[in-house]
């Protein structure tokens, strides 16, 4: 089977921005069953963040075309750094 280049990311960035913009039903004849396992804890910290926030940050997010997870930081560092 061919690879499609366009289906491999360099960073987690790469793919969060393609499945905001891209319907992964339109690939389903492209997917094959896989066996993969990942460790959540390692290397990253998380977070429970109430419904309405989480929803609202998501909603942000998409209409500035970034990653949820670039928008938490970003909002983060500018207010932890006004802390300082």
């Amino acid at each position: 089977m061919r690879r499609n280049k366009e289906l491999h990311f360099n960073n987690y960035e790469a793919v969060a921005e393609w499945f905001d913009t891209h319907d992964m039903s339109d690939y389903g004849n492209r997917m094959v069953p896989v066996d993969f396992s990942f460790d959540l804890r390692k290397n990253r910290d998380w977070v429970e963040l109430e419904h309405g926030i989480a929803k609202t940050v998501r909603r942000l997010a998409k209409n500035q075309n970034i990653p949820t997870r670039r928008l938490v930081n970003e909002l983060l560092r500018e207010r932890l750094e006004g802390l300082q």
